[in-house]
């Protein structure tokens, strides 16, 4: 049977919100691990008892406010450049288009901190360069990003900051249904932008794109 990829992604949410691995859901859902491997591998079916108990144990999963790539508006005394006691924030380019830039989170690079309740204090936030992102996100918007490390966790659908050797983008990630297994797509927003098949083994780093900041500046 196929694998069940609406549950699958909501696992790998939970996952990501909660900090939990796949044995510390079970535990909790009070199933085994096996039992939960095997509804995401569509070998038992979703139903609706799962449905009620993920919703009563796990709430944030259902909580719109919680999804990614979601806008946040903020003015520049937001960032603050005598604190780095929230979420860091750093002079690096994450560009929207095909420039080659370096993301290296060194602290020499750190130029303020953002402290809001709905950014993750453990995230970091760059810069998005170019338009093929526009109209979600526009240039010289900041991005609140936060490193990806095992293809489990991708939410297909959702943007991320991907890292080549020749390129740095930001892209939505879509399914590659003819070699899930091997490549995935990435789309622009702009249409103006094809879409790039590309190799997993391509990846160097991977970062999912938590929140857009749209900086108003004050007058």
């Amino acid at each position: 049977m196929a694998i069940n990829q609406e549950f699958k992604n909501l696992i790998s949410r939970i996952k990501y919100e909660y900090s939990l691995n796949q044995s510390q859901i079970a535990d909790s859902l009070g199933v085994k691990k096996t039992y939960l491997s095997d509804m995401i591998n569509g070998r038992v079916p979703y139903n609706e008892t799962m449905s009620k108990k993920i919703s009563e144990i796990f709430p944030v999963v259902n909580n719109e406010q919680s999804s990614y790539n979601k806008t946040i508006k903020i003015t520049e005394s937001d960032i603050n450049e005598s604190s780095f006691s929230g979420t860091l924030v750093y002079d690096i380019d994450a560009t929207c288009g095909m420039d080659n830039r370096e993301i290296e989170f060194a602290e020499d690079r750190i130029i303020g901190s953002v402290n809001l309740p709905e950014i993750s204090k453990t995230a970091k936030i760059v810069t998005a360069n170019g338009d093929s992102m526009e109209p979600v996100i526009y240039n010289g918007n900041r991005v609140v990003i936060r490193e990806i490390f095992n293809w489990e966790d991708i939410f297909y659908g959702q943007i991320y900051l991907i890292l080549l050797d020749e390129y740095r983008m930001i892209k939505y990630i879509r399914r590659y249904e003819q070699d899930e297994k091997n490549y995935i797509i990435l789309r622009s927003e702009n249409s103006r932008y094809d879409d790039i098949k590309l190799h997993k083994s391509k990846i160097r780093k991977l970062f999912i794109v938590e929140n857009i900041l749209s900086v108003k500046t004050q007058i």
